[in-house]
């Protein structure tokens, strides 16, 4: 009795086991729906992956300096060392999708999320226009995502080297040589000036 029972335990682990790889496979094999519990609204997954190209030749730089934002922080996720993205729990409708980066740019993406007629998800990803509004017109995009990075930005400027024509476009340096003139110059000019001239504009100054 003890021996058939331990093998009823068995058996009914086994088919438990089965029971939650089948839901995990099933779940896996459709690349938005992400949980379908009763009682609570239906979410999707977001995948994608960061390319490489030569603005960005190495995308595992991303995983410690970026992440994927969704609406404005509304949805958040981390990028992985070979590129590679997922963002959970999207609801159906539409979403802005970036990658907040410290020093590359990539572009804005329309994601819309919307039901079949087979009732499974589907995911309309569209390049978004700086400046315009959101347009279906625009190429659906391959799903998963595919995103490279479309410039690099540049904090810093080279140093300058010794430039005379910098040096005496200073505004100090232009006072320093105006004031050397007044120093050289003004004793050699009145020098030249007749003296009557020169006693008679000392007296008007004076007076």
């Amino acid at each position: 009795m003890r021996a058939s029972a331990t093998w009823s335990m068995l058996a009914l682990a086994q088919s438990l086991v089965v029971l939650l790889l089948s839901l995990a496979l099933a779940s896996a094999s459709d690349p938005a729906a992400i949980a379908d519990t009763p009682g609570s609204a239906k979410t999707y997954r977001l995948r994608g992956m960061i390319t490489s190209n030569d603005i960005l030749p190495d995308p595992s730089v991303l995983a410690t300096t970026a992440r994927v934002v969704v609406n404005g922080g509304e949805h958040t996720a981390f990028i992985q060392s070979d590129g590679g993205f997922s963002v959970d729990n999207l609801g159906l409708g539409h979403s802005l999708f970036e990658i907040a980066a410290a020093n590359y740019s990539f572009p804005k993406i329309h994601i819309h999320i919307s039901l079949n007629d087979q009732g499974r998800a589907a995911i309309a990803a569209r390049y978004v226009q700086p400046g315009a509004d959101w347009s279906e017109d625009a190429p659906v995009l391959s799903y998963p995502l595919r995103v490279a990075a479309t410039a690099k930005y540049d904090f810093y400027t080279p140093r300058q080297g010794f430039s005379i024509v910098a040096m005496f476009s200073n505004p100090y340096m232009m006072m320093v040589g105006a004031s050397l003139v007044a120093v050289f110059l003004l004793p050699k000019l009145q020098a030249n000036i007749d003296p009557e001239i020169l006693d008679e504009m000392n007296k008007k100054t004076k007076g």
